[in-house]
């Protein structure tokens, strides 16, 4: 009679240890999602969101959790007002000359053509109204006046002011920006959910942090270009409606995914007995964000329109365009590759040498549960 000793070998495969995926393979996805989303940004919303993602994204909550909001209080309260695509319509016109009268006063607004009725003056609303939460119609009527001296296609800063916009909008409505909303807005969140409830429980808050700051890569272009010139392309009221609706709550749910992972992260350090978390950088990080979400508004506010790529002028753009999401991907990517070497070089040193596609593998024949699966493999 055979005793179940006689079988170590499937005692093992089916203990809770081998169905645990390692802290290098968790840190090997997180590179992956900064990577690739970085390289997505590139493609379909051009060199400069690519590149300034890369310089925002490490200090991206708070700029995501409030461009979210303020997407989903106008969408839920249906005020984003009405677009101007190849044609401007007067209403629009005068709503957007209305605006730009209140922030610099009469400079060529309503005046006609050749006249200048005087010198531009700041806003009287102030930085917050001008940028972080702006009246819908500078969200969507930029670029509808640019016969107004001074206007630029970049916000309500005067040309001269802090620099002259190197680029215009796109409002085109464009196969790309479909593909890179559905990635941002439908694709990322579900993966992140999925990735969340699988290592969560997991007391690895090093690995949880950087996935954390890597969500940035997928939220910030939701708010960069708010895309209402796609809901409106959908004609249907209700489908306009739900469109706002969606990109909005996936915006704010992207930035609760964020905190979470980061507030998790830093408790699973405090309590770790081999690395402890400096509570100075606890209270530096919020600090730090905030200026970030700032200076991030100023230099690139929300706005209905998609900044030029370099594919727009010539095919051979797209090269620099993906080029620059690579760069940006890389910096980006930096710290969970860091992380994935460093868990590498324990797993080395505890006599677990094994890869990661094999630790993925064994992983992967041993786990029952296809949405934990799923949640292992893909960025």
């Amino acid at each position: 009679m055979s005793s179940f000793l006689d079988h170590p070998t499937i005692i093992f495969s089916r203990s809770d240890s081998e169905c645990t995926l390692s802290p290098s393979a968790s840190a090997f996805s997180a590179m992956l999602s900064a990577f690739i989303g970085s390289i997505v940004n590139g493609l379909t919303s051009g060199w400069l969101v690519a590149f300034m993602t890369g310089w925002i994204a490490w200090f991206a909550l708070f700029r995501v959790l409030v461009q979210g909001l303020y997407m989903l209080f106008r969408s839920v309260t249906n005020t984003w007002g009405s677009g101007i695509h190849e044609q401007i319509s007067q209403s629009t016109a005068d709503d957007a000359g209305f605006l730009l009268r209140e922030n610099y006063g009469n400079a060529g607004v309503g005046a006609s053509e050749g006249q200048n009725a005087g010198p531009l003056k700041q806003s009287r609303f102030g930085f917050f109204t001008r940028n972080v939460w702006p009246p819908a119609a500078v969200v969507r009527a930029v670029g509808a006046v640019p016969q107004i001296p001074g206007y630029n296609g970049w916000g309500q800063v005067p040309q001269g002011r802090f620099f002259k916009s190197p680029v215009g909008l796109n409002r085109d409505v464009t196969v790309l920006g479909w593909i890179g909303w559905a990635y941002g807005a439908l694709y990322a969140p579900i993966t992140q959910a999925f990735w969340i409830a699988a290592n969560i429980g997991n007391n690895n808050g090093a690995t949880k942090i950087v996935k954390g700051m890597t969500i940035a890569v997928s939220a910030l272009p939701l708010g960069i270009d708010c895309r209402v010139r796609y809901a409106d392309a959908l004609q249907q009221k209700w489908a306009s409606i739900l469109f706002n609706l969606i990109n909005s709550v996936s915006c704010v749910l992207q930035g609760v995914f964020c905190a979470i992972l980061l507030v998790h992260g830093v408790i699973d350090l405090r309590s770790s007995d081999d690395f402890g978390f400096p509570w100075p950088i606890v209270g530096i990080y919020p600090v730090f964000s905030l200026l970030w979400m700032f200076g991030s508004f100023a230099l690139l506010p929300m706005r209905d329109g998609g900044r030029k790529r370099a594919g727009q002028i010539h095919w051979a753009g797209y090269f620099f365009d993906i080029g620059m999401g690579a760069f940006a991907g890389i910096f980006l990517a930096a710290p969970a590759f860091g992380l994935y070497q460093s868990a590498k070089f324990d797993e080395l040193v505890s006599g677990d040498n094994s890869d990661v596609a094999s630790d993925l593998g064994s992983y992967l024949n041993c786990e029952s549960q296809l949405w934990r699966k799923f949640a292992a493999v893909v960025p």
